[in-house]
């Protein structure tokens, strides 16, 4: 990882508190594994994210409405309270993969979030992305064809938030990584295991992994827009 990418992550960590925790509902689409590419996707072909794997995992657990959140307890207002450290609107969930600590919701962005990054030429052989200084100024209003990231650390939750905003098709998203500490609070929700809990956000000892690991997230972002953009061609 290159060294001005593990200071921006080291920088990145802002402390957030609750805001205003509401009640987001399941979108209304259902999901599967695409057994050939390993892409999540709804069934009415909507939506389709890559993993970014090369393992194919059909058994990949999603849950994607209330029904499959309903066996664990406290899942809702876990996700809600995510939700609510966006400053963004959260429409609605789209679907949680725990064993990826992935949540992928959609949004409208209708005030002005400075992000800490901002990434442009997309579609091109050579994507860039600028890190955002305290000082900069912009109107911080996202274009469509821009990814801005924000990294959030939730002191209360032990819980690291890798938040990537960006247009997928004519559908504002946010792809939302989660490194969680494996509290007693979190095990109680009883999720399968290493649901984002390979690291421990309170240990300065596991900067390490969470760098290397953060260095992926933007790659997806990357995969999932120029794949709604693709298939957003295909539909004119």
């Amino acid at each position: 990882m290159k060294i001005v990418e593990y200071v921006f992550v080291a920088l990145s960590l802002l402390m957030v508190g609750c805001g205003s925790i509401k009640d987001v509902p399941f979108s209304s689409h259902n999901w599967h594994i695409n057994p050939i590419s390993g892409n999540i996707e709804s069934t009415d072909t909507t939506y389709s994210f890559t993993l970014c794997s090369d393992v194919v995992e059909t058994e990949l657990p999603l849950i994607g409405n209330d029904k499959e959140a309903q066996p664990y307890k406290g899942l809702k207002a876990y996700l809600n309270t995510i939700c609510s450290h966006l400053e963004a609107k959260c429409d609605s969930i789209l679907f949680y993969a725990p064993t990826k600590g992935l949540l992928i919701v959609g949004i409208t962005e209708n005030i002005i979030w400075k992000p800490r990054s901002q990434s442009a030429n997309v579609l091109t052989d050579k994507p860039y992305t600028l890190w955002v200084r305290d000082d900069d100024v912009d109107d911080w209003d996202r274009k469509p064809d821009e990814i801005y990231t924000n990294v959030l650390m939730d002191k209360a939750a032990k819980q690291l938030l890798v938040i990537d905003r960006l247009t997928y098709k004519r559908s504002d998203i946010a792809i939302i990584h989660i490194i969680q500490t494996e509290t007693r609070k979190f095990k109680s929700l009883g999720l399968p295991d290493w649901s984002g809990t390979w690291a421990d956000v309170t240990d300065p000892t596991c900067l390490e992994p969470i760098a290397n690991w953060l260095e992926g997230h933007r790659k997806m972002a990357f995969d999932i827009y120029r794949q709604s953009h693709r298939a957003t061609v295909i539909d004119k």
